[in-house]
């Protein structure tokens, strides 16, 4: 994807963020886990988690918020900075799975002359299950 430099003044409350959607896979799981130095055998030992009665290793959340500043940082574009982040895991999600992450957005102002948008965020799994919610994002543009 292309990444376009946004402009303030064309944000527009109630504008949807274009959907990101990312196929769960355990090399991907794998590779996520030793970029971040996260070793947690839950996130790769299917044996292990499988004595622990899930069905499969567990997506790190994190893993899952990296997801949304992609969302972010993609819609707004390189001038534009993610000042803020929060989100709630609600569903576990296993390799083989397919979220989209999606938003909108919920708000623009100036802060102290800071041209900002905040936004809600969610994902979905493929049978439409919101793995994380609610979410929500508070982004600076470069200018008014």
């Amino acid at each position: 994807m292309d990444r376009i430099a946004r402009n303030y003044s064309e944000v527009r409350v109630g504008e949807e963020l274009p959907p990101l959607k990312k196929e769960i896979t355990l090399p991907r799981m794998m590779a996520y886990g030793a970029a971040t130095w996260d070793f947690i055998r839950l996130h790769y030992d299917a044996d292990y988690v499988r004595e622990l009665g899930l069905p499969a290793p567990v997506v790190d959340g994190q893993m899952l918020g990296g997801f949304l500043t992609q969302l972010v940082q993609d819609w707004a574009g390189p001038g534009a900075f993610l000042r803020k982040l929060g989100f709630r895991n609600r569903v576990m999600v296993y390799p083989g799975d397919s979220i989209t992450c999606q938003g909108v957005v919920a708000d623009k102002y100036l802060d102290h002359g800071e041209p900002l948008a905040a936004c809600d965020l969610w994902a979905v799994n493929q049978r439409g299950e919101k793995v994380i919610e609610p979410a929500s994002a508070l982004v600076r543009f470069p200018s008014a």
